[in-house]
């Protein structure tokens, strides 16, 4: 019986390690199918800014005649969506035999394109999808590889009339790609249908380029067509991986991710040794508990006492291991939802940005077109240069806005620091602001307090704080409101306070209200323009100066209070 009791122990334990392993093995293959999947969405998002500028090249495209309109009507247009999107090469006009007729890279004009991948499926498939074409190497100095997109130009009456291409850097996609925790022996693949690898992490060298038709995920998940798991080694001889394939959304890329399937089980083997010692121990228990009952009864008493602490042991080291594999999906469901939530904000700030720039650019397009076309009087040429002028600056805003934001990341945001008097600087500020308060009827009243004195600081950047907080107050603030700034001294620093009776801050999205790309009201029901950048760059450029800054609100409709606190240093 006691030996029928001890095999009955050992089938248990066993089969419920044999469950664990293969739940084990389940969420490792859900975590890469979510990292394949996360993957490709953002390669897919990557191309999605120069997409935009594609589909807005064909249509102009239609306008002007096709790509054989002449170089005149081809080279503005290219040469703006270039200079609008980050890490492009050039953008070419095919025409409908392969030829390229305009380029913003001179050197390719008269090439033929006519036996790459995206001029091949354009010409031959009539939908309108954007095509991600296979790497090639640049001709120009210093060489490179790009990543070519293209979309159909079409005729007035839907015919194949070539195709716009726009050549992208893969730097981005291929810096996120490395960034992916896959494990010490794990690896991301990023593969075109076409049949090369774009970018493999982690590489001893970049593969850009290379040729896919022998690697084992590419041809597993060119037979599969489908999203998949695949369990083989990657390699002959090489441990087994755990490799979950992803076909990115209407884009001929495939996204393959990789978990050592030993490193995957390295717990639960952990658990079996654990298992295996406690089994042990518990056979060398109960042989030493019959040894000493057959010599000596009275100690039966005993013996029961010491089984029972032994299950009561494993018992607890049980639930500690449950314990622990809950803790480990309730944090991989963690890192799932803030992966969501950060690709939803970065949605919702790529939609911002492209109305953002689009807007004024709209506005600079069409009134040069009117001068180029002319017709025009003296006022309305004037109106025009003046809408021009205007839309170029608020641009201008927006991408330096962009660029502090991307040098206080990178930690490049420097400071050029000298005596500043803050009084004065609060005085050109308000004047600078003034009209934009009058347009809308709002008074700002300026409460300065005693002489604060002067303190060191980059009276740039310290302007750029003052006016962010001012325009954020205008903008906030309907009309017929009421700004107040005002500025003294607090326990050896000096305060700028700027209130409004504008709009406010709902309690919910307060602590929030610094961060990088964050905005209050998101999407299609936005009712104030910006991309949410200005309230970070005052909290880089405070704290870069030692000080700090912090915002209150009682509430939506109730107006908000920004205070600036900043270390004083009175000239002698």
């Amino acid at each position: 019986m006691t030996t029928g009791v001890l095999l009955t122990f050992g089938a248990l334990r066993v089969a419920d390690l044999w469950s664990g392993r293969a739940q084990t093995l389940e969420a490792a293959e859900a975590r890469a199918g979510n990292l394949a999947l996360i993957l490709s969405e953002y390669v897919r998002e990557s191309f999605a800014a120069g997409d935009a500028s594609l589909r807005q090249l064909a249509l102009h495209g239609r306008r002007i005649g096709g790509a054989s309109a002449p170089d005149s009507e081809w080279a503005p247009s290219l040469a703006s969506a270039k200079a609008g999107l980050s890490g492009v090469g050039s953008i070419s006009v095919v025409d409908a035999g392969g030829t390229i007729l305009h380029s913003t890279l001179a050197a390719i004009v008269g090439q033929s394109r006519a036996d790459r991948f995206a001029f091949r499926k354009l010409a031959t498939e009539g939908a309108d999808d954007l095509v991600i074409d296979t790497p090639y190497l640049s001709i120009v100095e210093p060489r490179r590889f790009f990543i070519p997109a293209g979309r159909r130009l079409t005729t007035a009456d839907g015919r194949f009339d070539g195709i716009v291409v726009a050549a992208f850097s893969p730097a981005a996609p291929h810096g996120f790609v490395k960034s992916v925790d896959v494990g010490k022996r794990g690896a991301v693949s990023v593969f075109h249908t076409d049949g090369v690898v774009l970018f493999r992490e982690p590489s001893a060298s970049n593969p850009l380029g290379e040729v896919a038709a022998g690697d084992p995920l590419f041809n597993a998940a060119t037979r599969a067509g489908t999203p998949g798991i695949v369990q083989a080694p990657l390699q002959p001889n090489g441990p087994v991986m755990l490799t979950a394939f992803h076909t990115a959304a209407a884009l001929p890329l495939i996204v393959a991710v990789s978990l050592d399937r030993d490193e995957v089980l390295t717990e639960w083997r952990h658990q079996e040794h654990v298992s295996a010692l406690l089994f042990a121990a518990a056979t060398l228990t109960l042989a030493g508990t019959l040894f000493v009952l057959f010599r000596q009864m009275n100690a039966k008493a005993s013996a029961e006492r010491a089984l029972a602490e032994a299950q009561q042991l494993e018992a607890g080291r049980l639930r500690d291991v449950n314990d622990r594999l809950a803790a480990s999906l309730e944090s991989e469901q963690r890192a799932r939802r803030e992966t969501e939530a950060a690709g939803t904000l970065k949605d919702e700030f790529l939609m911002t940005l492209s109305h953002e720039l689009r807007t004024p650019l709209t506005a600079i397009y069409g009134w040069a077109r009117m001068l180029v076309t002319g017709g025009l009087d003296d006022r309305k040429r004037q109106l025009a240069v003046e809408t021009i002028e205007r839309n170029a600056r608020a641009q201008v805003r927006l991408v330096d806005d962009l660029l502090d934001v991307s040098r206080a990341i990178t930690g490049k945001l420097r400071l050029d620091l000298r005596m500043v008097n803050v009084a004065d600087l609060v005085r050109e500020a308000i004047e600078t602001i003034q009209p934009a308060a009058d347009a809308k009827a709002i008074r700002i009243d300026s409460t300065p307090g005693p002489e604060v004195g002067a303190l060191v600081g980059d009276p740039d950047r310290l302007q750029q704080v003052i006016w962010n907080l001012l325009s954020n107050a205008i903008k906030f603030t309907p009309n017929g409101g009421h700004v107040q700034i005002g500025l003294h001294r607090s326990d050896g620093d000096v305060e700028l306070v700027v209130t409004d009776t504008g709009v406010g801050i709902a309690p919910e999205f307060l602590p929030h209200v610094f961060e990088r790309f964050r905005q209050a009201e998101g999407g299609s029901t936005r009712r104030f323009g910006g991309l949410g950048l200005g309230l970070a760059i005052v909290r880089h450029l405070v704290e870069l100066h030692g000080g700090s800054v912090q915002a209150e609100s009682l509430g939506e409709n109730c107006g908000a209070t920004f205070r600036v606190r900043l270390p004083m240093k009175r000239v002698d």
